[in-house]
């Protein structure tokens, strides 16, 4: 009996050594089950948001593309298009390039997932500065062009092409919702990215510390 009791209480001895390697064994698969619930969560919210960012973009550069209007006010001629503003062109560039990288972003989404998060962090987050920049700029004409500015003698042009400067506006809600979405994928990216690096070292550390 005593021998016995030896034997089972015995850390170094197999059946110690057998329980605990069935321990760390299901440890391990939990481990790996909760990673790729994670994993799989991450994905899908990734495709949701990539998708709403696509429907935004092409929202917006659609709107602006198609936004014209010419009216004559008291015998004179007022033509607006956007292409007579680099502001506006350039959200419609912005917005087009943000568009189709929501899309070429998605095979990019699942091998970057596990292999190379951060080449996709990188590319959110130069996407969303560019959609940043684009709407700010184009806001700030369009702040002018609705409210003037007397002391620099511009005239508040919405006056005469209203509907112009509505669909501008329109494009703008678009191009800032964009933004937003972009935004929050970028958070999502840097979240991902982070959790990468830190398996990574404690793989990195779990390996070193095997004699």
């Amino acid at each position: 009996m005593c021998s016995s009791s030896t034997i089972l209480l015995n850390p170094n001895s197999p059946i110690s050594n057998h329980s605990y390697s069935m321990e760390n064994n299901n440890i391990a698969q939990q481990d790996k089950d909760l990673s790729n619930k994670v994993q799989r969560n991450y994905v899908m919210t990734q495709v949701a948001l990539r998708t709403l960012a696509f429907i935004s973009t092409l929202s917006a550069a659609l709107v602006m593309v198609t936004n014209e209007q010419h009216k004559v006010v008291l015998g004179l001629s007022w033509n607006a298009r956007y292409t007579y503003s680099a502001a506006f062109r350039f959200l419609v560039y912005a917005n087009s390039v943000a568009c189709a990288y929501s899309i070429l972003s998605l095979p990019l989404l699942v091998s970057s997932a596990s292999k190379k998060p951060f080449l996709l962090f990188f590319l959110d987050f130069v996407v969303t500065m560019l959609l940043m920049s684009a709407s700010s700029a184009a806001a700030a004409i369009a702040y002018v062009g609705k409210r003037g500015e007397d002391r620099m003698g511009w005239t508040a042009v919405c006056t005469f092409v209203d509907k112009f400067c509505q669909k501008a506006g329109i494009s703008l809600v678009s191009s800032f919702t964009a933004f937003v979405v972009m935004f929050l994928i970028t958070n999502t990216s840097a979240h991902h990215l982070r959790r990468s690096l830190a398996a990574a070292t404690s793989i990195t550390a779990m390996i070193s510390s095997v004699p």
